[in-house]
């Protein structure tokens, strides 16, 4: 799965992914981060998502990192938000009020052109990456969070042999042979899906479990006060 699936994707308008509404899930545990109003949420593979919107709404900075030009600009007419695009090396800048989404290749941020971090909310990425690809965007994504840094993780757990994905399956195995080195990572919920949506039904899901992750950084022996 390369770059061109995604941009196909979003050109042809095939986006059963996107939801009508802000994440429930998302709206119920994101409080369980204790974050403050004015803190930085930074959403990778962003898509056009709504749960932008509520995250903003909360009070909080938004900054999101999608492939596709056409998302980004969707996402600001759709909500009728006013936004000013600009260049960079790598990205397409999109920058409204408290949301700003980068055009452009993910592995191609840095520290420097992201900014501070105070949670990473992962309800799309993760489950959007084959299996290859899901340690490099582990392993390059906390590269770049400092050690406050919490993650809220929000993944699917399916038998991948109804659905070849995306989404793709993520099972809590998973999630902990990715981050447990580096993070503690309680789990906040976990439930099988009641209804399962169309577009999933239609490629052959029949039962999914999802589960919501809470990663806080591990202390070293190289920081203060360990």
């Amino acid at each position: 799965m390369d770059k061109n699936y995604w941009h196909q994707r979003w050109q042809a308008n095939e986006i059963g992914f996107n939801q009508l509404q802000p994440n429930q899930l998302m709206q119920r545990y994101f409080s369980s981060l204790h974050l403050q109003p004015g803190k930085h949420v930074f959403v990778p593979l962003c898509g056009k998502s709504l749960d932008m919107v509520w995250l903003a709404g909360q009070g909080y900075e938004v900054v999101g990192v999608e492939l596709s030009a056409i998302a980004c600009e969707a996402f600001f007419k759709d909500n009728n938000l006013t936004v000013i695009a600009t260049e960079t090396e790598h990205f397409t800048v999109f920058k409204g009020e408290h949301i700003t989404l980068l055009s452009g290749d993910f592995f191609q941020l840095s520290k420097a052109c992201l900014g501070n971090v105070d949670v990473v909310y992962d309800r799309a990425a993760i489950i959007a990456l084959p299996s290859d690809f899901r340690r490099r965007y582990s392993t390059f994504l906390t590269s770049m969070l400092e050690v406050s840094t919490q993650i809220f993780l929000i993944v699917t757990t399916y038998n991948q042999d109804e659905m070849p994905g995306p989404p793709f399956s993520v099972d809590e195995k998973e999630v902990r042979l990715l981050y447990g080195e580096k993070y503690t990572i309680q789990q906040l919920y976990s439930k099988q899906v009641q209804e399962i949506p169309t577009h999933l039904c239609a490629k052959g899901l029949i039962n999914a479990t999802e589960q919501i992750y809470r990663l806080v950084k591990k202390a070293s022996k190289t920081e203060p006060g360990y």
